[in-house]
Order: structure tokens, then sequence, then C-alpha cells
């Protein structure tokens, strides 16, 4: 999003944070006492930037990921809530601890609110006691790469699931591995994982008990785009889900998908998914099997369809009009 407010030919768009910014991105960055440290960098947000904001001269500050002040300043604020998971206790402890504590009061005192679904702000409003007109929903957009014809190839099975994701625990991954557990043990087929690990995921199972588990960790846009595109069925049994980005991305890529029936999924994904219930490790295993034994089919087209009407050019529209109407 930060790439397509940038190339706005109407506005002039500044950042505050590290200077390494200026290496990623073409704007001026205001960067005065930051600290390339992730505790530091929280306070600084929370002083320094509202004083640089003046040096600036900006008319809106936008603060993307819930970290705005805690206290009105000169400008009007505008702050992205993707979910309230922490407020939830659905996050680890220092940063469900930090969450809990200071976006209720960022919440508060900025102008307005934005936030990926429908459901989000229906959560947003009731567990930060937001007033429903504070809150705009800007859904979020798919890469264009996954749209396109070219991939990078990687070693992956011939027949293959496929989850990608965080392995926090509210993505569900124990679900995930007993349904292919169960899976495995009808059909000759394997599991592959990708994204940040997480060791204390798979404590409390007996990974010796699983076969046929491949755990690739972080690869790139376009070799995940060759995951998705080569999958039998994209797995996303997720308990909660602010937005849930990467099902559509597997629907980019004509990719058929079981997903949660919890949260914002059938709000995004609307009839292009088989939805199950994540509690149950048996009805995500018939969902997968519904796939992949035909009684369940979708067209690719359609699939892709669906994907494209999730542009990050429409995100762009939508935060740059709420950005002016504040700003009147």
């Amino acid at each position: 999003m930060t790439e397509e407010i940038i190339s706005h030919p109407e506005h002039e768009v500044v950042l505050f944070g590290s200077s390494t910014l200026a290496g990623e991105f073409d704007a001026e960055v205001f960067s005065t006492g930051f600290v390339d440290n992730q505790a530091l960098g929280l306070v600084w947000e929370r002083t320094v930037l509202p004083l640089l904001t003046q040096k600036a001269e900006v008319d809106v500050l936008y603060c993307p990921n819930g970290n705005g002040p805690l206290h009105e300043i000169d400008i009007p604020v505008v702050m992205c809530i993707h979910d309230v998971n922490a407020q939830k206790g659905m996050s680890s402890g220092v940063h469900q601890f930090y969450r809990k504590l200071v976006v209720p009061v960022s919440a508060r005192a900025c102008d307005k609110i934005v936030t990926v679904s429908e459901f989000s702000k229906r959560e947003i409003c009731s567990v930060l006691d937001i007033s429903d007109d504070k809150v705009k929903v800007i859904y979020n957009g798919v890469s264009e790469n996954y749209f396109e014809e070219n991939s990078t190839a990687i070693d992956l099975p011939d027949e293959y699931l496929l989850f990608v994701g965080s392995l926090n625990p509210r993505k569900n991954i124990q679900g995930l591995l007993r349904a292919f557990k169960k899976i495995r043990e009808e059909r000759d087929i394997e599991l592959v994982i990708i994204g940040p690990s997480n060791k204390d995921i798979f404590q409390n199972l007996e990974l010796e008990s699983f076969s046929g588990i491949h755990i690739c960790g972080f690869v790139d846009e376009l070799e995940v785009k060759y995951a998705y595109e080569n999958a039998e069925v994209f797995v996303f049994p997720s308990f909660y889900e602010g937005f849930g980005l990467p099902p559509l991305e597997a629907l980019a890529c004509g990719t058929p998908i079981v997903v949660s029936d919890r949260s914002s999924m059938p709000e995004i994904l609307g009839d292009c998914a088989v939805f199950v219930n994540p509690e149950s490790s048996q009805e995500i295993a018939s969902g997968i099997h519904s796939i992949l034994d035909g009684e369940q089919t979708f067209d690719e087209d359609m699939l892709r369809s669906h994907a494209e009407k999730f542009t990050w050019e429409s995100v762009r529209t939508n935060a740059i009009s709420l950005f002016e109407e504040v700003n009147e």
C-alpha cells in the first residue's frame, strides 16, 4: 500500500521511521532520533513522531499498524487496525500486553480508523468501543504478480496440499496437521507449509507420527506463486482472520481452497471456497477430500475473477479519498 500511495501523482508523501526507508521508497524520509530497535521504535512513534509531523508540514498522518499517537495532535490522524486478535488473547505475551494497553487509547485519539473487512469493523467497534462511523473498511489487494504467467520453480512434491502463512497458534496448524494425518491414511499426498517458523506450534504434537510434511520457511513471492499454482488444494483453517490474504492469492493462481468458516473468511471469499469448521479436524479432512475426489469443483477462471476484485489500485483510491476527507 505504501508504494501505491507514493505513486499517486497529485499528492506528496513523506515517510517517518528508519533512514533505510529511503532505499526502499521514492519519498522523503524523516528519521530524527529513530533507533532501529523494536521497543525503542515504539517509544519513538509515541513521542518524537508527533513533533516531526510539524517539521514535515504534513496535512494528514497515516499510521498503518495501529501505532497512532496516544493523544490528539494538530493534524488529522488515520490509523489502520487490521484486527483485534491481541485484545482477544490470540497474540504472544509482550505483544499482546502492549496492544491491549495502547491500541484502545490510540483508537480513541485518532480521527479515523481504517480496517480490512466488515468483520474487523464489527470487532473493532465492539471490543474497542468505537463508533461505527469512525471506522472505514478498505479491503486489501492481491499482488499483480499472482495474476501473471511467470513464477519461479522450487523443489516440491508431485502431489501436495499447501498452507501459506505465519505459524501462529490462531492459524490452527495443529488442526491442519491432524486433518492431514487422516488424509494420509487414504491417499498418498504430502503437505507443504510455507511461512516463518514457530517451533512452539509443534511442541504438543508428536511429529515423528507424521510423514510427508515439508516445512519450507520463507520463500520469495514468485516461488510462493509456483507453490500455489501446483498445489492440489490450498488449506487455511484459521480460527481468526481480519482479512486473510493467502486464500485470495491461491484463487488468483486458480487453485481450489478449503478454509475456515469463521471470522472474515466467508465475507472475503464468497462462493469460491469450501468452508469448514476449524475446530473439527474431521471436517477439515472431509473438505479436502471433497476437492481431491471431485465432489466439489471450481472453475479456474471464476476463482481468478473473484481475486481480481481485490486490487492495490482500489486500495490506493479509497485510502487517498479518505485522507482528503479528513483534511477538509
